[in-house]
């Protein structure tokens, strides 16, 4: 503790002697714990990148604070009797910040875009829809392969560009050209230093507060404390837990906490016999087989962490135990999956059973646990924490920390890099409302060589295969009935569950502090948009 309130001290000395908040009276400076990872807004869907990005651009719905979804580009949609065809009415008179009109023609033009596979990380959005059509400059006809009710939820992930601006340029001078219809638009873009966003004057609705944005990427935790008490930020994202209580000492500042949708889990390669055949540390067992494909040595796994532990002591509390992917209250939440208690002699005697007894060494196998170590709260520690669990009942673990800058690359079971993990910990969280959406995502079935189904699997990092699940996962997709679809989702999670499809950890709490200039209004999907701010003068 005393060498972080050193570190902190030091970071406060170098910021105030540096210091250059030259905010204007409605400009504010954010700190956030990591950079854009684009400013084009496919190639990696994240919140901090997202969040950004949906500065700049508009979106056809955006989520409401409850996350129901509210007009954006489009100011209405029809959805015919049988769910499968929706009609949107655009907006009329919206420019681009280059003053391009708006028109149906982007629509189609980002559409097109967001399904390029390897290049995007938004082909799940349309991965239902059949075809779309412009039928005059400003409505647009989706028809979905099968009846799908919740198409709104993915069209409020996909950001509308500018055709006339993008078309015909290569990836990398669209990243660096941002041009949306959004409330914002780009002054400046120092990667790892700054983002500077200007308010859009001509937008088309209601004008944000602050008339000028600084995003600062703080990657260091102590850096973002330390940004919070000289003042050199007015709102921070992602403060340390440990720097909560140094924070609320000081009159100036309020710290705010909420719950997140953010799970925190680890996924196991347990269905396939060659698990991470490019990872420059494999996985080895005494037999050569893949120890994952056996039930009892994820459950095995899954006991031996003590969860509980790692709230307590890596999170300072600031966090809850998860039995299952899903946030409570979201449709299809199954309360009745309960957590697998903390039990490490139960752990050794699966292992044992399983045919993984203790070898000469003292282990019985050995795995490479891959984590972030910039990405979520205190990752790295926690992931620490992990390894020194699986280490006490006898497995060896090669603990392999790196940036979020190539993390979510390294780990994609999409193979963009390789096959490179057998066991990673990671997040997810989604804005949606509806646990089918993300089983889409965290469950589907897919293979180490593509997806069963185009489209979905996207970030089943284990390979889990259930065609069961699949298949009930699609009739949730085609199911009207809110309540209907909530029953057949929670057969899939208890499902999942059953099978330790993956090891849930926690839902992290977010934690923000802001300056006595401002009042900020956090959302439930963590993401932070400058029109959350009041100023109090």
């Amino acid at each position: 503790m005393k060498r972080a309130a050193l570190a902190i001290l030091t970071a406060f000395i170098v910021i105030q002697a540096a210091a250059c908040h030259a905010a204007g009276p409605r400009d504010i400076v954010i700190g956030l714990a990591g950079d854009a990872y684009s400013l084009d807004p496919y190639p990696l869907n994240e919140t901090i990148t997202n969040a950004l990005n949906y500065h700049i651009f508009d979106r056809l719905v955006e989520p409401d604070k409850n996350l129901q979804p509210l007009p954006g580009l489009a100011k209405s949609w029809e959805i015919s009797d049988d769910s499968r065809t929706w009609i949107f009415h655009l907006r009329k008179g919206v420019k681009f910040h280059n003053g391009n009109d708006f028109t149906v023609d982007d629509v189609i033009f980002s559409f097109d875009r967001s399904k390029r596979s390897g290049k995007s990380a938004f082909t799940y959005c349309l991965s239902t829809v059949e075809n779309y059509e412009k039928l005059d400059d400003h409505t647009l006809r989706v028809v979905c392969k099968d009846p799908n009710a919740l198409l709104l939820a993915h069209l409020k992930d996909l950001a509308i560009m500018d055709e006339e601006t993008c078309k015909g340029k290569e990836d990398d001078w669209i990243a660096l050209h941002p041009n949306g219809t959004g409330r914002y638009m780009l002054e400046e873009h120092l990667r790892g230093d700054r983002l500077v966003l200007v308010r859009n004057e001509n937008y088309w609705g209601e004008k944000p507060a602050p008339e000028k944005v600084t995003f600062k990427p703080i990657t260091n935790e102590g850096t973002r404390t330390a940004n919070m008490l000289s003042g050199a930020a007015d709102l921070v994202v992602d403060i340390p837990v440990r720097d909560v209580k140094i924070l609320e000492r000081n009159k100036r500042i309020s710290v705010l906490s909420e719950p997140s949708l953010r799970v925190i889990y680890l996924n196991l390669a347990g269905w396939t016999d060659k698990p991470s055949v490019d990872a420059k540390m494999p996985l080895r067992s005494p037999d050569g087989s893949n120890p994952f494909k056996h039930r009892k040595v994820r459950e095995a796994i899954y006991r031996a962490i003590d969860e509980d532990e790692i709230v307590d002591k890596v999170m300072n509390g600031f966090a809850e135990p998860a039995a299952t992917y899903i946030p409570e209250g979201f449709n299809g939440y199954n309360g009745d999956i309960r957590r697998l208690s903390y039990d490490p002699k139960m752990a050794e005697k699966l292992l044992d059973e399983a045919g993984y007894p203790r070898q000469k060494d003292g282990y019985r196998f050995e795995v490479t646990l891959d984590a972030s170590n910039d990405r979520y709260i205190n990752d790295g520690a926690i992931a620490g924490a992990i390894a020194g669990y699986l280490e006490k009942v006898g497995i060896k673990v090669n603990l392999n920390l790196m940036s979020r800058t190539v993390f979510f690359s390294y780990i994609s079971s999409s193979n963009k890099t390789g096959d490179n993990t057998h066991l990673c910990m990671t997040g997810w969280a989604d804005s949606g409302g509806e646990s089918a959406l993300m089983a889409l995502d965290l469950v589907y079935s897919i293979r180490q060589d593509g997806p069963v189904k185009e489209g979905y699997g996207g970030v089943n990092r284990g390979y889990y295969l259930n065609p069961e699940a699949d298949r009930l996962i699609d009739l949730a997709m085609s199911t009207s009935d809110p309540e209907e679809r909530a029953k057949i989702m929670r057969d899939v999670w208890a499902m999942a569950a059953e099978d330790v499809s993956y090891i849930p950890l926690h839902f992290q709490k977010d934690i923000y502090a802001c300056n006595d200039r401002i009042v900020y209004h956090p959302r439930k999907d963590k993401y932070v948009y400058a029109w959350d701010v009041e100023f109090k003068d």
